[in-house]
Parts: C-alpha cells; sequence; structure tokens
C-alpha cells in the first residue's frame, strides 16, 4: 500500500538521552511524510516525539512544539508520576534545540 513503518523503542517512564533524540530527529527527517506517531497510550511518548518533531523537523517554534505535550493532547504533567519522564525529555532538549527552560 505504499506504507512505511519505522518502529522507535522507548519507555514513557525513562527520560530520552541526547542520542536518543538525535536519532529520532534523523528518522524522522528522512521519513516520507506526512508521519504517523503512535505509542499505547497515544499522549505521552506521541507528544514528546511530537513536540520533537514541530521543533526540529518542522520549526515551528517553541511555543508550538510545548503545546504537542499538554492535557489537550491527554498528556498529564505530574512531577514524579508515570510519564513524567516525557516531561524531563523535553526538558532536558530545549536549551539543545535553542529554547530557554522554563
Amino acid at each position: 500500500m505504499g506504507v512505511a513503518h519505522n518502529d522507535f523503542r522507548m519507555s514513557a517512564r525513562h527520560v530520552l538521552s541526547l542520542a536518543e533524540a538525535e536519532e529520532l530527529i534523523a528518522l524522522m527527517r528522512a521519513a516520507e511524510k506526512p508521519i504517523l506517531v503512535h505509542c499505547e497510550g497515544g499522549a505521552d511518548r506521541s507528544g514528546l516525539i511530537s513536540a520533537i518533531y514541530v521543533s526540529e523537523v518542522a520549526h515551528e517554534g517553541e511555543h508550538a512544539a510545548e503545546s504537542q505535550l499538554s492535557l489537550f493532547y491527554g498528556h498529564i504533567a505530574i512531577p514524579y508520576f508515570a510519564a513524567y519522564a516525557m516531561d524531563e525529555s523535553w526538558e532536558r532538549l530545549k536549551p539543545i534545540f535553542g529554547f530557554k527552560n522554563s
């Protein structure tokens, strides 16, 4: 059907490393567009991946990227709770992407 499938393994409970983020960015840049991103819950890992895509591939800026990790898309940011590692990952990557930490 002309659809490519790419797996990128990650856990909602573990912070994404810089090396993993770079690998993910390279994968998304090389992938045919449009890209469908999905994880089991569809909010946490998908939200982080979408934030990275919006920032580093689509170049839509910090606000647009950060909004991908929001309640609007089902992501709940509660420190020390389940998928908070996605928020920690984003905060650690922001300076590398040229954004200030909040």
